[in-house]
């Protein structure tokens, strides 16, 4: 075993060594005192036991489907462009069904063709940390958007290669996405966005790589001219993701992960809390000083719990891990 191998260890208390910051009793909210840890990226590699609580090799599933029905003569985006002007309802029949025949990309078959193809947990700590917390669960379901390339940071990709997990991934960018569909993920995929209002649109959308987000605001623009990030604008169709969740018929997530540069509230507003069961989420939060109070409160009020604030030495991590109360697992 290489010297920066560590055990993938059950609980994942201090997110090996990660120094992070656990919230209180590991039960309780998260303190407005406390603040993010710092913390080097750590490769995680090894063998799994029998009980699941160390880490292990990846093991092959068969993904799950869905029926699509695609007629190559029907002009999908003509029709998604009425319901975007009439801005219909998250729940519409016809959004719903255009969404699952035209948007949502199936699973791949092929192999893996990962640039690290022996490692395993590719986050910076939030991997684990969930991992432990819903008791280091098979066959789960998460949904990863701002999936980026589909392995660089992917806090999934050890679900899906490990716990045998399908999920969704949603990236904006196209290059990347067109990177990410050469890794051959074992889930759903769609080059598309979510929208922080609660019904389908098509918008704005600056590319910057990891650092891409959808321009809907004056104050989106700022933040963009702020950053110092060069304008390199496309249009993108945007859904809310309770439509994309209809059109899976997969109302129950285990695993939510959510960085989008700046829109995670917006976004978190246009779910529908009473009728989706997301077990876990790990949300950016750090874009401007004090930022993370309003996304906090807001999560808490929905009936989680904040279990732990993460954050990495460049900046580059600032999330948030949210469980939602009364989780027996």
């Amino acid at each position: 075993m290489r010297p920066y191998t560590v055990g993938y260890l059950a609980g994942t208390s201090a997110v090996i060594c990660l120094c992070y910051i656990i919230y209180k009793n590991q039960t309780g909210p998260l303190s407005d005192e406390h603040k993010p840890g710092v913390t080097n990226e750590v490769v995680l590699e090894g063998v799994f036991s029998q009980d699941r609580k160390n880490a292990e090799h990846s093991k092959n599933f068969q993904p799950m489907t869905i029926p699509m029905v695609r007629n190559s003569s029907f002009d999908y985006k003509a029709a998604m462009m009425k319901l975007n002007k009439a801005k219909v309802s998250q729940d519409d029949p016809r959004l719903i069904k255009l969404i699952r025949d035209y948007y949502i990309e199936p699973p791949s078959t092929a192999p893996y063709n990962l640039l690290n193809p022996e490692r395993l947990e590719f986050s910076n700590g939030q991997t684990p940390f969930v991992d432990s917390r819903l008791n280091y669960m098979e066959g789960g379901f998460y949904i990863e958007c701002g999936a980026l390339n589909g392995e660089k940071g992917s806090n999934t990709l050890f679900f899906e290669k490990v716990r045998k997990w399908n999920g969704l991934l949603i990236e904006a960018d196209p290059e990347n996405y067109k990177v990410l569909k050469t890794k051959n993920r074992k889930a759903f995929s769609m080059h598309s966005c979510l929208n922080p209002k609660p019904y389908p649109a098509l918008m704005t959308f600056n590319k910057a790589f990891n650092r891409g987000r959808v321009v809907h605001n004056q104050e989106a623009k700022n933040w963009i001219k702020k950053q110092n990030i060069a304008k390199d604008e496309i249009q993108i169709q945007c859904f809310p993701l309770y439509s994309i969740l209809l059109a899976l018929d997969q109302l129950t997530v285990d695993f939510f992960s959510l960085d989008v540069e700046g829109d995670e509230l917006n976004v978190l507003k246009t779910i529908l809390w009473d009728k989706v069961n997301i077990k876990m989420l790990t949300v950016e939060y750090v874009h401007d000083v004090g930022s993370s109070g309003g996304l906090k409160s807001y999560v808490e009020k929905q009936g989680y719990d904040s279990m732990l604030q993460v954050s990495r030495w460049d900046g580059g991590v600032n999330d948030i891990i949210f469980r939602k109360k009364g989780l027996t697992h």
